[in-house]
């Protein structure tokens, strides 16, 4: 490193015209790097929607999930497999660890299903996840007008404002919710069809039957082939209408419109409303590689303009663009008044003003080198990477503060004896060494993240990229621009006033008393260790600090078999309930979405709604929460029957704060399951500090169980004819999709009147070899409970029971208590059961940091054996680190934190932190030594000459960090408790380096002698 800084003192302008090229290639990046709230991750995780309209839950399980599963289960290595099978569809998940190639693992899948052979009008599709698959923006249109603008404004959607936004450079694709579909009803009427002879089935046939194309063969003429076909084809309703599907008893013809009601109706497959006005939903997700900001930002321009005309009322649901902004405006807030206090720090101590300039320089050449650096790397500007920055702004400027102030004290002391770059290269090489062996531990530090596994590890990567580069790149700065600066500017330095200043004085006769009282200091730092080790049961275990957003969820279940006009007549009552609630800036209702995929898509579920409720920033969302979950319960029953509603508080986006409870439950038996579930459910409800209980075998609905009686068997009735007899009298049939006055429409037949109870069940008639009979007196009807969701964890029946916790500083125990209480429960002997949530997610990470703590310990002993040499001098500066949880513990106890991954994730940066203090200060001691001072001068000497830029770094990281401290923002892992954990122990790291340390070193080299260098 001195060879550096010779090298740069030789070519000083070089050096500063390498550091404005970094300077302007930083600046430019910054305009090229992708913008983004959170790291794009993309979980390892493949999602198979698997649709089968018009069947049962039982059925699909049958049928498509379970051969799905069973060929998922070949595939080596995964993670978890799990499925949820209901009406019509089923969501299947298959994950795999971290650093899988899912593009192969993806196609094998695709591979693997394409293989199976599944139900007639069953459909599969292969999905993968990414964290950036959510939608970037979502806004509700509007239509004034009556319900022929309200088409009209669709139409205008659909064909003109969608597709312009699917041109937009990084859409990946545009939704729009809430419009009308068009289809043909073909209701027939049930007494004609009978007296005719004519099934739906039977229709059906006939319809199909005017679509073909059959070849007739070829034609030759003049030597040119011409092929020959036969075609036909519905174009035309008037076709549908005179199509012949039976006889007269006088022998014409019956006509399709003779027993049956043609007619086109519309439909919404989802109906969405905004603050209870009837409203469009655009929904625009971003390619994989596009800049989140930017490509909100362009929608919003192409809305404006439409907008500005008059032409779209819009009110906007969902726009990260405007997070992204707001959370790097946050971000970059907190570090400029980071960089604020340094300046103030290193002015009240160096009192020159060109010295505060020239070390704060690196701190925007290190901030734009790393932003150039992480562009090139492809990283995107995110809360991770930004956090990165803000937090390493204090150390950035700690090795500049260290070589300028040791120029500087040259200058004061020696300024008649060396002049300008001799003073500077002697000034810098006294300390390079110490500056870069601090400056390595702590990047070092941050290599075991390898080690942390999950999503945790995922998400922090990026985080510890910035760090590293940007201590790396302020290393650089402080070894080559620094002594150039400080030998070009530093020529008029007052010279140092005899004797010291009055902190040094005092410090002084601190570090000699202490020197003389070993065992009582010593003592007393154990004690302080022990004491706030003690404070851990009462902080409280989490997993991440909970960060509560304004905001509410409220879902409202039907009974499984529910309409969707009946679930909207409830959610109606349940937004004039939302629409009164204090403190209610805003409210969003969707009816009909996907459900299955937390990322879109999914089996649409009529009888759920759901209304997202946006209160106003300066409102307590948690007492309209609290208010709702007492109110809408009865509200919603009295509508409907068998309703329920759950109210949850919005959480902020990124990594769960891991304050749930799940309980997981498992058994062969589904009626012993659903006891076993009902039976913890009950447990979860009692529990006065849980909330948001939630169990997936709640929903329950009755079956008819068909079987042939004797007399069916004996009569050779065939079950594939009961089960189309049937099977038309139960649910509508899909006769295909036909196009007809030049519009695509799906065209479905089905009866006047549907089965509505178990005696019109079993007068259905059934041909046998003797004619129909009724069902009754050939199959008998049996009446049982079925699942409406069945849930599979690989392969097993499963229910889960959860619950999120109302303190979250408090997951461990509690949780441990709950965990306790369900054991103690008397379950059916059949139900295994295993518990997860924050507490396995707790002891996951904080086994993964542990880990990492411990081999970044083992590392910077490495380092500092290199350094220093031997053994000795080494384990004394890694005894600086045993203090780091009396200041971290101490700071969340005082501020109400609880002892989470984010504070966790301090302590681990500490590592790297902590022990510059006392490289800079053991340093000096043994170069004293080897100039042959004695033991107790050696150290008093380096304690009082280092003083000055130990307090310099130490005080700077801390007030850097003070900003996010106070901000009171979280954004998962960076948030105001890892602050406080940094700012804590760095406090008091920095008080114990300064007087224990020597204590330490006195007492182990006291009766040792400084052994020689030896020449190798």
């Amino acid at each position: 490193m001195s060879l550096l800084s010779r090298l740069s003192l030789k070519n000083g302008v070089a050096v500063v015209i390498l550091c404005i090229l970094v300077l302007g290639y930083g600046f430019y990046s910054t305009t090229q790097i992708k913008q983004q709230t959170f790291p794009d991750i993309e979980l390892p995780a493949v999602f198979i929607q698997a649709i089968q309209p018009g069947s049962s839950s039982e059925e699909i399980e049958e049928g498509v999930t379970g051969p799905i599963e069973d060929a998922l289960k070949s595939f080596k290595g995964y993670d978890s497999l799990t499925s949820t099978t209901a009406d019509n569809g089923a969501s299947i998940f298959i994950q795999f660890p971290f650093g899988t190639d899912m593009e192969q693992k993806a196609a094998d899948v695709e591979t693997a299903l394409a293989k199976l052979a599944l139900p007639d009008g069953a459909s599969v599709s292969v999905q993968r996840l990414s964290a950036g698959s959510a939608p970037v923006y979502q806004t509700a249109v509007f239509s004034d007008g009556d319900e022929a603008a309200a088409e009209a404004l669709a139409d205008k959607l659909a064909t003109e404002v969608v597709p312009k936004l699917q041109k937009l450079s990084g859409v990946s694709s545009v939704s729009l919710d809430g419009t009308n579909t068009e289809k043909l009803n073909i209701v027939v009427d049930k007494d004609k069809a009978s007296q005719a002879g004519v099934t739906l089935g039977a229709i059906q046939s006939a319809l199909q039957s005017l679509t073909y194309a059959l070849p007739l063969g070829n034609v030759s003429q003049e030597e040119t082939t011409i092929p020959v076909r036969l075609v036909g084809s519905i174009d035309s309703l008037k076709q549908i209408e005179n199509l012949a599907v039976g006889g007269s008893p006088a022998g014409g013809k019956i006509k399709l419109a003779d027993i049956a009601t043609i007619e086109t109706v519309r439909s919404q497959d989802t109906i969405a409303r905004y603050n209870g006005q009837a409203s469009y939903v655009i929904g625009v997700v971003k390619n994989q590689d596009a800049n989140t900001a930017d490509v909100a930002n362009e929608v919003k321009d192409v809305l404006e303009e439409y907008q500005a005309k008059g032409e779209l009322e819009l009110h906007v649901i969902e726009d990260q663009g405007a997070a992204i902004e707001e959370s790097i405006s946050s971000l970059v807030r907190e570090g400029l008044f980071g960089a604020l206090f340094c300046v103030i720090i290193i002015f009240l101590f160096l009192r020159n003003i060109r010295a505060t300039l020239i070390s704060i320089l690196s701190l925007p050449i290190s901030i734009f080198a790393t932003i150039a650096v992480m562009n090139q790397m492809g990283y995107t500007l995110n809360i991770m990477t930004l956090g990165g920055i803000a937090v390493s702004i204090g150390r950035i400027v700690d090795d500049s503060i260290v070589v300028i102030e040791n120029i500087f004290r040259w200058r004061q002391e020696k300024g008649n004896e060396v002049k300008g770059k001799e003073l500077a290269y002697r000034a810098t090489k006294e300390v390079i060494g110490a500056v870069a062996s601090s400056t390595i531990a702590t990047v070092v530090v941050f290599l075991p993240l390898a080690f942390v596994s999950g999503v945790i590890g995922e998400f922090f990567r990026p985080f510890s990229i910035a760090v590293v580069v940007s201590i790396l790149s302020s290393l650089l700065v402080a070894v080559m621009l620094i002594p150039v600066l400080g030998a070009k500017f530093f020529r008029n330095v007052k010279p140092h006033k005899e004797g010291q200043g009055a902190l040094a004085r005092v410090y002084e006769r601190i570090i000699r008393g202490a020197l003389r009282r070993k065992a009582l200091v010593f003592s007393l730092s154990v004690v302080l260790l022990i004491g706030s080790l003690c404070t851990i049961p009462a902080l409280g275990v989490a997993f991440l600090p909970a960060d509560t957003v304004p905001t509410a969820s409220i879902e409202v279940s039907l009974p499984t078999k529910s309409s969707q006009e009946q679930t909207n007549q409830v959610a109606v009552k349940v937004e004039e309930y939302v629409s009164k609630l204090d403190g209610m800036d805003n409210y969003q209702l969707s009816i009909g979405g996907g459900s299955g995929n937390p990322f879109g898509g999914g089996v649409a579920q009529n009888n759920k709604a759901t209304v997202t409720v946006q209160f106003s920033s300066d409102k307590d969302a948690a007492k309209s929460v609290e208010q709702a979950n007492a109110e809408l319960p009865a509200l919603v029953a009295a509508e409907v029957e068998g309703a329920t509603v759950t109210v949850k508080e919005g959480e902020q986006q990124g990594l769960p704060d891991g304050s749930g409870i799940d309980v997981t439950l498992y058994s062969a038996n589904a009626e012993h399951l659903a006891q076993a579930a009902k039976q913890v459910e009950q447990l979860l409800l009692a529990q006065a500090d849980l909330k948001d209980t939630s169990n997936n075998m709640n929903d329950v609905s009755p079956k008819w169980v068909l079987s042939l009686n004797q007399k069916g068997i004996d009569s050779g009735v065939n079950a594939m004819a009961v089960m189309q007899a049937v099977n038309e009298q139960l649910k509508p049939l899909g006769a295909g999709t036909y196009s007809l006055e030049g519009k695509e429409r799906d065209v479905t037949i089905s009866y006047d009147r549907q089965v509505a109870s178990r005696e019109e069940l079993e007068s259905i008639a059934i041909p046998t070899a003797a004619g129909p009979v009724a069902l009754r007196d050939i199959a008998t009807v049996d009446v049982q409970n079925a699942l409406a969701t069945i849930n599979h964890d690989d392969g097993k029946l499963y229910a889960e029971v959860s619950a999120s916790i109302k303190d979250g500083a408090d997951t461990a125990s509690v949780t441990n208590r709950v965990q306790d209480d369900v054991r103690s429960l008397a379950l059916p002997s059949d139900v295994e059961i295993s518990f997860g949530g924050g507490l396995a997610m707790i002891t996951e990470g904080f086994t993964s940091i542990g880990i990492a703590m411990a081999i970044a310990v083992g590392l910077v002993f490495l380092v500092m054996s290199m350094t220093f040499g031997g053994m000795t001098t080494p384990l004394i500066i890694l005894s600086s680190l045993v203090f780091i949880p009396v200041g971290s513990l101490t700071g969340l106890l005082l501020t109400g934190q609880a002892l989470s991954m984010s504070a966790m994730i301090g302590m681990l940066m500490l590592v790297g932190i902590v022990v510059t203090n006392a490289v800079v200060l053991l340093d000096r001691v043994e170069k004293n030594r080897k100039s042959g001072m004695a033991l107790t001068d050696a150290i008093i000497e380096a304690s009082t000459t280092r003083l000055r830029p130990i307090l310099m770094t130490a005080f700077a990281t801390m007030l850097a960090l003070l900003p996010l401290a106070l901000s009171g923002s979280s954004t998962s892992l960076i948030s105001g408790g890892l602050a406080i954990t940094v700012i804590g122990g760095l406090f008091t790291s920095t008080l114990l380096t300064l007087i224990v340390v020597p204590v330490i070193y006195e007492m182990a080299w006291r009766k040792r002698k400084e052994r020689e260098a030896e020449s190798f």
